[in-house]
């Protein structure tokens, strides 16, 4: 028998556990170093192109909001917001008080509602026991701040604009001495600067961001009169999509209030009939030529809701806007806007009637322009006073605009008269969804009058901040400028709440 020897080569085998580990330490660092490098991302976007921040207070408001009450009128059903700490909030549209108090009415105890609020729709004083409707509740439950990006490259390629939203680091500081430890707060902070309590010049700083409407550019001589912003002695007037945002509403026609302690509307004859949301007006069939008109019964203040009843200041930049419908054989519509002894008043001739016709009664025309309005057809017609320049507006088209400015800063008034009212001659004409509104007006503050009194000469790098609530508003006009190097960005949009997403303006 023979025997045959094969001589084979072993084959040598890794084992898999090991395989499997190092897979496994693979896929774990290239884990580990796309997450490094997220981070990274997101670290360096956050630093150099777009940040989050938290609105913490209502000095913006109603542009921007922070923490807050959502208040809806019981009186009218008018939706507006409220500062967190007030107590009760006045409606811009009617009038109406409303308590928005977070204690109990009964016993002044803390109000606990069932969380969260928006679910449970129910809550009551843990004291006396008292159960607070869900209509009574909502209007005293905190809201918190909205929530906005930043652009922080936008003005890398750009200069800073007037009348910009701007994010920016608070020129004052709070200190904090490193030998006592004693505190003190809204500090400038300057070389030489000693503690006042051991005379130690070493300090910890902190930092805060603010928000604030851009007023002033550097190098302007500017000053705050009678509610205007005047720069070089000339009034500026605020762009289109910013003035959209700061008219603040004063009335609206389609929030009938239930109970009404001063009259809305004041006619001046029988042919005015005031139904539930419109007015109408008839006096075709009059023997004579004469106007009849109607006139808004209240005051216009700068009041804005959100500060319940602190406006005091009689407003005369004012805009009303109303959809009307003319019957037949109407002549001549008419709207007129008073501001202390300046009288605007714009007639709009329906159909072929010959507009020198409608003006054959008025005095000191300025400008005279062919344009009529359709009978038969709804038409809806704005007609406003703002920073000296008046403006009409027939169906979102621009068609007349007069300057009423002289060039040069008027004397600050210790107040403003207004008067708002419409009507015609020879008309028969439906008035629907009338909506009156107030403009911005920069207001002197308590607690600093810098620009308001005097004009103010700003550095070749120093900008001018204010409020949009003008009223309750920490800002320049308390302690002065904002240097260049303090700027964080742009705020542009809104994210939270998502009811109130947008893009600031």
């Amino acid at each position: 028998m023979r025997c045959k020897v094969f001589k084979t080569k072993e084959k040598q085998t890794i084992p898999q556990t090991s395989e499997k580990v190092k897979k496994r330490k693979n896929k774990l660092r290239e884990n580990i170093e796309s997450i490094a490098i997220a981070i990274a991302i997101a670290f360096a976007i956050r630093y150099f192109v777009v940040e989050a921040f938290k609105i913490p207070t209502g000095s913006m408001a109603p542009t921007l909001l922070g923490e807050h009450k959502n208040v809806k009128c019981p009186n009218c059903g008018w939706f507006f917001y409220a500062d967190r700490q007030s107590e009760s909030a006045a409606c811009p549209n009617c009038q109406h008080e409303t308590k928005v108090s977070i204690y109990c009415d009964n016993c002044g105890n803390r109000i606990r509602y069932n969380w969260p609020a928006w679910l449970w729709r129910s809550g009551s004083c843990p004291k006396c026991q008292n159960k607070i409707a869900w209509t009574d509740l909502s209007n005293r439950v905190k809201h918190g701040g909205n929530r906005i990006l930043v652009n922080k490259f936008w003005y890398k390629f750009s200069n800073p604009k007037r009348w910009d939203v701007v994010v920016f680091v608070y020129p004052l500081y709070d200190l904090t001495c490193k030998n006592c430890y004693a505190q003190m707060p809204d500090t400038e902070l300057y070389e030489g600067l000693r503690c006042n309590r051991c005379g130690s010049t070493r300090f910890s700083k902190k930092k805060k961001n603010y928000i604030k409407r851009l007023i002033g550019l550097p190098g302007e001589k500017l000053q705050i009169v009678n509610g205007d912003i005047y720069i070089n002695d000339k009034i500026q007037r605020k762009p289109d999509y910013a003035q959209d945002i700061l008219w603040m509403p004063v009335y609206n026609s389609r929030y009938l209030a239930k109970e009404d302690a001063i009259p809305i509307w004041i006619t001046d004859s029988s042919a005015w009939t005031i139904n539930k949301e419109s007015l109408t007006l008839n006096n075709v069939s009059q023997g004579d030529s004469s106007a009849s008109f109607v006139t808004f019964g209240r005051k216009i203040t700068d009041q804005n809701g959100y500060n319940n009843r602190s406006g005091s200041n009689e407003m005369g930049d004012v805009k009303i806007g109303f959809d009307v419908t003319l019957a037949k054989g109407s002549k001549c519509l008419e709207l007129v806007l008073k501001k202390n002894n300046d009288v605007f008043t714009a007639i709009i001739p329906a159909d072929d009637t010959d507009v020198k016709g409608c003006l054959k009664k008025a005095e000191n025309v300025v400008t005279e322009k062919d344009f009529h309005l359709q009978t038969g057809q709804r038409h809806n017609v704005e007609f406003s006073n703002v920073d000296n320049l008046v403006s009409l507006s027939i169906d979102n088209n621009k068609v007349l605009v007069f300057d009423n400015d002289n060039g040069t800063a008027p004397e600050p008034r210790p107040f403003d008269t207004s008067g708002v009212r419409f009507g015609g001659s020879r008309v028969n004409a439906a008035f629907e969804n009338i909506k009156i509104f107030h403009d911005i007006y920069y207001t002197h503050l308590s607690s600093g009058t810098w620009g308001t009194e005097q004009p103010i000469q700003l550095g070749e790098k120093d900008y001018f901040m204010c409020g949009d609530n003008s009223r309750n508003s920490n800002d320049s006009r308390v302690w002065k400028f904002v240097p260049e190097k303090n700027i964080v960005g742009k705020a542009f949009f809104v994210f939270w709440p998502v009811d109130n997403i947008k893009f600031i303006k």
